[in-house]
C-alpha cells in the first residue's frame, strides 16, 4: 500500500518548491514536519510538494495545507516528484 500511494504521488508530477525562511516564520506553518530534537539553522530552508513556500506563509493555518508534503530541508534535491520514477519498497 505504501509503494503503491507514492508511486500515484510521484506520477503526479507536482513541482517541488524550496525556500530560506527564518526560521520562527517556518514554525508557524501548522502542518510543517521536522524532526524533534533537531538544531535547524536561521534561516531554514523549507521544501514544499505543490504549494509555493509563500502562499504557506501568507496563510500557515490553512487547512488544506494538511495535504500536502512540507518540510525542513532533508535533503530534497528534485524540481518535481515525476522525476523520481518509482519507488520499491
Amino acid at each position: 500500500k505504501i509503494e503503491e500511494l507514492s508511486n500515484e504521488y510521484i506520477r503526479k508530477n507536482q513541482k517541488v518548491y524550496a525556500e530560506d525562511v527564518e526560521l520562527e516564520k517556518a514554525r508557524e506553518i501548522e502542518t510543517l514536519r521536522a524532526v524533534f530534537g533537531e538544531t535547524y539553522p536561521n534561516p531554514v530552508r523549507v521544501v514544499s510538494v505543490g504549494v509555493p513556500v509563500k502562499d504557506l506563509l501568507e496563510n500557515p493555518k490553512k487547512p488544506e495545507w494538511r495535504n500536502i508534503s512540507v518540510e525542513f530541508c532533508g535533503g530534497t534535491h528534485v524540481e518535481q516528484t515525476g522525476h523520481i520514477k518509482d519507488l520499491v519498497i
